[in-house]
């Protein structure tokens, strides 16, 4: 057995020296890097699969749970800002229930866990777990903000029992926002809006959001969705605010345009009108072309008779004769005219709404400073002759202030135009800023002179120990035994075989010079070259 062992290794040993150096290094690097990959993968799939436990609002949070999972021996990991906190899937459950018992809502509480329920679940106890699950998710769509640190949401949904009294009431929401930056102008509206869609609303009237240092941002008491035009109260400081930005920056934009100024700071005090105002008027025209005016109703009687020989009424009147009927002049008459006339004139019928937040031009006003820099160049101040007799810093302090210029009504009135606001309440000041600059040096101060000079010092420390540690180890290098004919002669004739060797025309030595000379034509020139200097030395 040892004997097929040895021969075994004889075979492996004899295999292994058939690949050449180079060879057995590629097979060496191949078969390290292999099972480094191995090892790295065994090590990947084998690790264990960590799940999100809880997102913590505050590290205070974050280190008693972590003290919690201590007591308990789950393993975790935390993130880098130590407010996520991971646990292994095989500890998800325990850890979750340990959270539950010390009042920690674990997180990813989703839609399917909040209708879950057993035998026991009540039809209540499902209505709470989703109104905790619209609370939890309005407040991941509100913390998805850069500028939401938190959302802390509280709903107040009523119990629908099947009653009509319980249909009628209405669910209400208040939500209070930690915020890392000011929110933008209509976002705490979209917000709102959000929150009253999750609740089945459709204003958000009932919803109320503020940051935690006691701010309104949204009151539904203020939402009015019966006239989009009018603006609540919350938008109105932000509406005055949009509108003064705009204003600022075309006046800025004229300003610096001309050329004459290199700064412009530009206040405007915008007057906005936020009723609401509706006009109806109503013109009439004639209803001919004769000048008639306008007649809109007219009723006229007209009666007129004339008497006959007066009489006794009834037969009293009669004579003893007969008589009959004959037209004569003893008559009367009777005639009624009645008329009842209704023009119906053309009407033209205007009707103007006014929407809030209208600008009044005439009651704004605007204030303007423009700057315009005079550059002082110590070189340029020289060459004119100003620095005769002081220095350039007793030439700064004599200029330093800024000195008051005079504005042309034409820029009074390229404002005017560009804003609307009337010249009258349009103030502009101007002035010339002097910035003064002197001459530049060679840039090097005493400090990085000092660095300079302390870089060239190590760097020729240090040169001079590689020199002398350089020349220390060629003065204890020694020297070279020059080479023999006898040593030569030899080593050649150890590495010659019997093949080489010509013995019928050449002697044996002459044959072993000759290998020597072809194989090693240097050594045989280092040869002669130390013949020479021996012979002539």
């Amino acid at each position: 057995m040892q004997e097929r062992f040895q021969q075994l290794l004889t075979n492996i040993r004899e295999w292994w020296d058939k690949f050449t150096t180079k060879q057995k290094t590629l097979i060496i690097s191949v078969a390290a890097g292999v099972i480094v990959a191995l090892a790295v993968l065994g090590t990947v799939l084998t690790r264990p699969q960590y799940t999100t436990l809880i997102r913590c609002e505050s590290t205070k949070d974050a280190s008693n749970i972590i003290d919690l999972l201590k007591e308990n021996s789950i393993i975790y990991e935390v993130t880098d800002d130590g407010l996520n906190i991971s646990v292994q899937e095989k500890d998800l459950s325990t850890a979750t229930l340990l959270l539950g018992a010390n009042n920690y809502p674990a997180a990813g509480y989703s839609l399917s866990e909040a209708l879950s329920g057993g035998f026991s679940t009540t039809e209540s106890d499902k209505q709470k777990t989703y109104k905790l699950y619209l609370e939890t998710k309005l407040k991941e769509v509100m913390e998805a903000q850069s500028a939401v640190n938190a959302a802390y949401v509280t709903l107040n949904i009523p119990d629908d029992d099947g009653t009509l009294l319980a249909e009628k009431e209405e669910p209400y929401a208040s939500v209070m926002l930690d915020l890392e930056e000011e929110l933008g102008n209509g976002v705490a509206e979209s917000f709102a809006k959000n929150i009253a869609t999750a609740l089945g609303s459709k204003t958000p009237e009932n919803v109320s959001i503020i940051d935690s240092n006691g701010n309104l941002l949204f009151s539904g008491a203020d939402y009015s969705s019966s006239n989009s035009n009018i603006v609540n109260t919350t938008n109105q400081l932000q509406l005055k605010a949009e509108a003064e930005r705009l204003v600022k920056q075309e006046v800025t934009s004229v300003l610096l345009g001309s050329n004459l100024y290199e700064d412009v700071k530009v206040a405007p005090n915008l007057s906005l009108d936020f009723s609401l105002v509706e006009q109806t008027e109503h013109k009439y025209t004639q209803a001919d072309e004769n000048g008639t005016n306008v007649l809109s109703h007219e009723d006229t009687y007209e009666s007129t008779g004339v008497g006959a020989v007066e009489g006794v009424p009834g037969t009293d009147s009669n004579g003893e004769e007969n008589t009959y009927v004959i037209e004569d002049d003893d008559r009367s008459q009777y005639s009624v005219n009645e008329e009842s006339r209704d023009y119906l004139p053309s009407e033209t019928i205007i009707t103007t709404t006014i929407p809030s937040g209208a600008i009044k031009y005439d009651k704004s006003s605007i204030a303007i400073t423009a700057s315009h820099y005079v550059i002082y160049k110590e070189a340029e101040v020289r060459e004119q002759g100003l620095l005769d007799g002081i220095t350039f810093k007793e030439f700064k302090l004599a200029n330093s202030e800024m000195v008051k210029k005079t504005v042309d009504e034409e820029m009074v009135q390229l404002v005017a135009n560009a804003t609307g606001i009337p010249v009258a309440n349009i103030s502009i000041i101007a002035y010339d800023v002097p910035i003064f600059q002197e001459e530049e040096g060679n840039g090097l101060e005493a400090t990085d002179i000092a660095q300079i000079v302390l870089i060239v010092l190590i760097l020729a420390l240090l040169g001079f120990v590689v020199f002398s540690t350089l020349k220390k180890d060629k003065k204890e290098e020694p020297q070279e035994e020059e080479l023999s004919v006898e040593n030569l002669l030899q080593t050649t004739q150890e590495v010659s075989s019997v093949e080489d060797i010509d013995v019928e025309t050449k002697s044996d030595i002459r044959l072993m010079v000759e290998k020597f000379v072809d194989e090693n034509p240097d050594a045989a020139a280092a040869l002669l070259r130390n013949w020479l200097n021996d012979s002539w030395g």
